[in-house]
C-alpha cells in the first residue's frame, strides 16, 4: 500500500512538472510567433510637407527584435494635373513638375514594428519647370518674359511619429529638416529678344514651414 502511495505522489509530481514546463514552453513559442508574427511590409501614401502627396514604403528589418525598419517615399506630378483637377481648363500658364524623394531609418521604441517611433532621414524636394508670361524686366517696365525654374532643397531630418493599427494603419508623423524650404526660389527669366535676367520667387508659404517644419498623416496596408 505505502508502494502505491509513493508511486501515485511520484507521478502528481511529474505531472505537475511537465505541465508547467509545457505551459512555458508554450509561453515561449507565443512570444516567438509574435515576434514573428509582426508584419513588415508596409506599402501606402503620406498627405502633407515637404512631401505634399505621394506613395510610402517601409519594412521592419529582423534586427533588435524587430524594432528597427527601413522607409522611403516617393512623389512626382506635375502641375498641369493639379489645376485641371482643381477645374481650371486653361493650363497653359504654368508647365512645372514637382518630385520629392526620402529615405531613412524608423526606430520603434516600446513594440516591435509598431506604436511610437523615431526616425532619421534625407529628402530632396525638386522643382523643375516653366512660369510663362508672368515675369516682368527689372530694368524696362512692360517688358515680360518666361521664368525657368530648376531648384532642389535637400535636408537631414529628425522626425517622431506614431503607427496605429495591424492590416490597415494610420501614422501621424511630425519632424524637423535642418535645410528649411526657402521664402524665394531662383528663377531665370527669358525675354522673347533673347536677353535673360536672375529673379526671385516668393513661394507663398507659411513661417513655420520656413523653420523646419515636417508634419505628415499616413495611411497603409501591412503584410
Amino acid at each position: 500500500m505505502k508502494t502505491i502511495l509513493k508511486f501515485t505522489l511520484a507521478m502528481l509530481i511529474m505531472g505537475i512538472t511537465n505541465q508547467g514546463f509545457s505551459q512555458n514552453v508554450s509561453e515561449q513559442t507565443v512570444t516567438s510567433d509574435h515576434e514573428v508574427n509582426v508584419r513588415p511590409i508596409r506599402i501606402g501614401f503620406k498627405l502633407g510637407f515637404p512631401n505634399l502627396i505621394g506613395g510610402n514604403l517601409e519594412y521592419v528589418l529582423p534586427l533588435l527584435n524587430n524594432k528597427i525598419a527601413v522607409s522611403a517615399d516617393y512623389s512626382r506630378f506635375k502641375s498641369s494635373n493639379i489645376i485641371k483637377a482643381l477645374g481650371v481648363e486653361d493650363t497653359d500658364d504654368v508647365d512645372m513638375s514637382v518630385s520629392f524623394l526620402e529615405g531613412g531609418l524608423n526606430y520603434y521604441i516600446f513594440k516591435p514594428g509598431d506604436g511610437l517611433y523615431a526616425g532619421v532621414s534625407y529628402n530632396r524636394l525638386k522643382f523643375d519647370g516653366t512660369i510663362f508670361d508672368f515675369f516682368e524686366s527689372q530694368t524696362e517696365e512692360g517688358k515680360y518674359g518666361d521664368g525657368i525654374v530648376d531648384f532642389t532643397n535637400s535636408s537631414f531630418n529628425l522626425k517622431i511619429g506614431i503607427k496605429m493599427g495591424g492590416l490597415f494603419y494610420f501614422r501621424p508623423e511630425v519632424g524637423y529638416a535642418f535645410t528649411a524650404f526657402p521664402t524665394e526660389i531662383p528663377v531665370e527669366v527669358r525675354f522673347e529678344d533673347g536677353t535673360t535676367e536672375q529673379q526671385t520667387y516668393d513661394t507663398y508659404t507659411t513661417d513655420i514651414i520656413h523653420n523646419g517644419l515636417i508634419f505628415n498623416i499616413g495611411l497603409g496596408f501591412a503584410f
